[in-house]
Formats: C-alpha cells, sequence, structure tokens
C-alpha cells in the first residue's frame, strides 16, 4: 500500500484543467488579426442560420492580461437584446457575449 505524503500532493481540480477548461494563455493561442463589423456580423449570421460550430476570439479586457477564446453554438437571445448566446455542448457551458467583445470568429 502506497502512503501519501507531502511531496505526491495533487492539487483537487487538476484533472478539470485538463478535461473541461480551455487553455487561455496568450502564449497557446494563436493572436488573430480584429475582423471588420460587417465582417463579425455576417459570420454570426450564418452560423446562427446554418447551426454551425465556431470558435470566437475574445479582445482582452481591461483586468485580464491574456486572450480568450470559446466555442460553441449560437443560440437566440432573451429579450432581443444585443447579447451573443453561445453554448457548448461538450462542456456544458454558456457565455454571454457582445459582439464589441469578439476580435475573430473561425471554425473548429
Amino acid at each position: 500500500m502506497k502512503k501519501n505524503t507531502l511531496e505526491e500532493q495533487v492539487h483537487p481540480f487538476n484533472f478539470l484543467q485538463k478535461k473541461f477548461f480551455l487553455s487561455t494563455t496568450t502564449d497557446e493561442i494563436a493572436f488573430l488579426p480584429q475582423m471588420p463589423g460587417e465582417q463579425i456580423s455576417f459570420f454570426l449570421t450564418q452560423a446562427f442560420t446554418k447551426k454551425k460550430k465556431i470558435i470566437l476570439q475574445l479582445n482582452q479586457l481591461k483586468n485580464q492580461a491574456h486572450l480568450t477564446e470559446a466555442t460553441g453554438y449560437i443560440r437566440c437571445t432573451p429579450f432581443k437584446r444585443s447579447q451573443i448566446v453561445l453554448e457548448d455542448p461538450l462542456t456544458h457551458m454558456t457565455y454571454l457575449i457582445l459582439p464589441n467583445d469578439i476580435r475573430h470568429i473561425r471554425l473548429p
């Protein structure tokens, strides 16, 4: 039987990082160019009508030092607001994103 020692401590959420969360460090995400607003609007409309999975690269926020990407399917927004609801069925995550925060859109 193996003893648990202090040298073998494992963080209790390590398995979640490997399985569920996206990597969000700038070194691992390619810094893609800012798309024009018309192109973003067109791609979002196409992804919604054709039910395509997309990857959204978001602009850096003031309190973040890294880029963020979200993957999923666009769903209709409640109350006709200008937010985009992006759902990822694999990780069961739902993102509320403003169109102005989108930097780049691509297919997985």
